[in-house]
This record gives structure tokens, C-alpha cells and sequence, in this order.
């Protein structure tokens, strides 16, 4: 049994040791999700803006761009 305690605390101390590791990039990739969320909030907010102020322009580049891609997936 004294073996197994052993290895029980072993692991433990491997887990703990790779817990403490990944913290740091953890913290790390809600940092960037957090700027990621804001930068496509700001884009929505902006091609909202752009498609309110110029309707026609917006159409005719929406009408290329389905072309485009009903071309390329042919």
C-alpha cells in the first residue's frame, strides 16, 4: 500500500505541476478573447454604420461577392 501512496502523491505533484503551467496561458487566451469580442463588436458596429450611409454600394458589393463564391464553389 505504502507503493501506491507513492505514486498517488507522485501524480498528484505532476498534476499540480501542470496546472501551475497552464495557468499563465490561460489568463493569456481570456486576455484575448476579451480584445477579440470588443474588435468584432467594433466591426459589426462599423459595417452597420457603413451599409446605413451607403445602401446601393452595399448591395452591389454583397450581389459581387455571392457571385464570386457561387463561382468558386462550383
Amino acid at each position: 500500500m505504502s507503493m501506491l501512496n507513492k505514486a498517488a502523491a507522485q501524480v498528484h505533484g505532476a498534476v499540480d505541476q501542470v496546472a501551475d503551467a497552464a495557468a499563465p496561458a490561460a489568463q493569456w487566451l481570456e486576455k484575448q478573447s476579451d480584445t477579440l469580442t470588443s474588435g468584432s463588436e467594433k466591426l459589426i458596429r462599423d459595417s452597420s454604420r457603413y451599409v446605413a450611409k451607403h445602401p446601393l454600394q452595399s448591395l452591389a458589393v454583397a450581389l459581387a461577392a455571392g457571385y464570386l463564391i457561387s463561382r468558386l464553389l462550383r
